[in-house]
Formats: structure tokens, C-alpha cells, sequence
């Protein structure tokens, strides 16, 4: 088998089936799919055993305890068969040419992990608004720098929103797996992880997966909120890999500490930019100067998108 795809899934009955079926509609076959229940309270494990009556490629793994995203995907790699292993949220879908356009990378050798752009969908709209990361138009090698200063606040989609393909020989072999005990950052951490263990890793100019903004959709369910800070994450990324970093990496690592740590003033800044409240906007400047990086950053991204 060639791919496994692993779907994390906690009260996601609404939403799915359109993942399910942008996985059946794909035009590379040869795949499996491991939807793992981290123990729902709604409809999401009897919508599952259904799918998998009707394709035997649809397997259920069902969770004993509610552990997070990070657990679940740690149990759907365990289980996995593929030679690669897939992601996908369970409220996100697929292009359904996105396997076939990975194919030639997958079997050139060359990497270990690759990554697509996003294509950003507004469920409220229901249309794709913006691509990910324009600026990537032929296939890129993601290195530790990239991981940093394409993961700031103030970024429209930060890189630890990609949803990888991994060699799960690659994986084994390193022994990695998500950190249990994340439920924010952790798609970001092991990105910084693989990448550290010598992944060669790639990120491709196609846009196949369609992300889902998490705006303010009731209906797309998600585990319980995340007890971990960003910036104790940031710490203990550069407390275990910051002495093996060239200069320039931990100059970036700088700045995105920096950053992060103005996240407060940030949950500020949003409402007093977009409702013009010139005021409350001059005085969180004054007070912050983390607040002028943040907001010329999203300035910065404003310029460089498009479609």
C-alpha cells in the first residue's frame, strides 16, 4: 500500500464526510484511510462505521480517553501500513488530483516529508479566498529558518498549518511521533523536529489541500483548547536544538520569541485595526513596541499575497 491517511476526529459528524469523500474522489487509489475517534459525544463513530461497511479501506480507531490531536495522529501512525503516511483534519478536504501531484516526488528518492500549499477556504463564504505562501512557485527545501520566519504572529497561514506527507520508514527509524502533551503547535513541532533528525523536506508550489480557516463555524468541533503557551513551546524548541543553529537561525529564533511574546497585546490589536479605532491602536503602539512587529508583518503579507 502506498499511502495512509490518517484523520483525527472529535465530534466531527458535521463535517466528515467532506473529508471522507474528497479522499474517495481522488484519482491515485491506492490508499487507506484511519479515521481515529478521540472519543466523540456525537454521531462521528457511527458516520464512520457506515464509510467503512461501504469501502474497505476506511478503518475506525477508536480511542480510549480523549487525548488530543497530537495523540490521535500518534495512534493512526502507529496503525498505519502506507509507505507514506498522510494528514488530514477532519474538517478540511482534498483536491482530488492532490496524491497523483505528489506521486513523481514521492518516488524520485528524494525526500522524506513534503508538504503543499494551502488553499484557504472561508466556510462562512464557502469559496477558497487566498493560497498559502505565493512567493513558492517551484518546489522548495524547507530548512530550519523557513520554520521560524514563516511562523510569526501576524502571518495569514504560518507553515505549521501544513499538513505533510511523511516516509513512514523515515519516521520509524527516527522514532518520531507528536508530543502527547501539545494541543497547540504541535503540526509546527514536529515539522521542527523532523526537520532537525535530517528530514529532507519539501514544500511544493501546488495548492491541493483545502484548509479550513477556523473562524467561528459551530459546526466544525474541535478538542478542548490548548493548556501549552506559544512561547513555552518556543523555548523549549530552542532549549533543545538552539546550540546546533548557525547564527542567522538563532537570530530568527530571536525575532519570533520576540514576537510571541506580544501574542496579548496581538488579541488586542486585531479588533482596534479592524474596527479603526485609531486611538486604542496608537496607544497599544506606544505601550508595545512587540505590537509594531506584529502589525508590520501582517502589513508585510498583505503586499506579497494573491490568489
Amino acid at each position: 500500500m502506498k499511502i495512509s491517511i490518517v484523520i483525527p476526529a472529535y465530534n466531527a459528524a458535521a463535517c466528515l464526510e467532506t473529508a471522507l469523500r474528497s479522499v474517495q474522489n481522488q484519482t491515485f487509489r491506492d490508499w487507506e484511510v484511519l479515521v481515529v475517534d478521540d472519543c466523540s459525544r456525537d454521531e462521528t463513530r457511527e458516520l464512520v462505521r457506515r464509510w467503512a461497511l461501504a469501502d474497505e479501506r476506511i478503518r475506525l480507531i477508536e480511542q480510549p480517553r480523549n487525548g488530543g490531536p497530537a495523540v490521535a495522529r500518534n495512534a493512526g501512525f502507529d496503525a498505519a501500513r502506507g509507505e507514506w503516511i498522510a494528514l488530514l483534519d477532519a474538517d478540511d478536504a482534498w483536491a482530488e488530483d492532490r496524491l497523483a501531484s505528489f506521486m513523481p516526488y514521492m518516488e524520485s528518492g528524494q525526500y522524506d516529508l513534503l508538504c503543499d500549499r494551502l488553499a484557504l477556504y472561508n466556510a462562512a463564504q464557502d469559496k477558497v479566498v487566498a493560497a498559502s505562501w505565493p512567493w513558492v512557485r517551484q518546489p522548495h527545501r524547507i530548512a530550519m529558518r523557513d520554520l521560524l520566519l514563516w511562523d510569526l504572529p501576524g502571518q495569514r497561514a504560518p507553515l505549521g498549518w501544513a499538513k505533510p506527507l511523511f516516509r513512514r520508514a523515515w519516521l520509524n527509524q527516527h522514532g518520531l511521533r507528536y508530543q502527547p502533551a501539545l494541543r497547540f503547535g504541535e503540526d509546527w513541532r514536529l515539522l521542527v523536529d523532523a526537520v532537525m533528525a535530517g528530514a529532507r523536506a519539501g514544500l511544493l508550489p501546488f495548492a491541493g489541500y483545502r484548509y479550513t480557516m477556523r473562524l467561528a463555524e459551530k459546526n466544525f468541533s474541535q478538542t478542548k483548547t490548548d493548556t501549552v503557551s506559544p512561547l513555552r513551546l518556543q523555548r523549549d524548541m530552542v532549549q533543545q536544538y538552539g546550540a546546533r543553529w548557525t547564527p542567522g537561525t538563532r537570530l530568527a529564533a530571536r525575532l519570533r520569541g520576540w514576537l510571541i511574546g506580544g501574542l496579548d497585546a496581538k488579541a488586542r490589536l486585531k479588533p482596534a485595526v479592524h474596527g479603526k479605532r485609531w486611538f486604542a491602536l496608537a496607544k497599544l503602539l506606544l505601550s508595545s513596541p512587540r505590537c509594531w512587529g506584529i502589525l508590520l508583518v501582517h502589513q508585510y503579507e498583505k503586499l506579497v499575497w494573491y490568489r
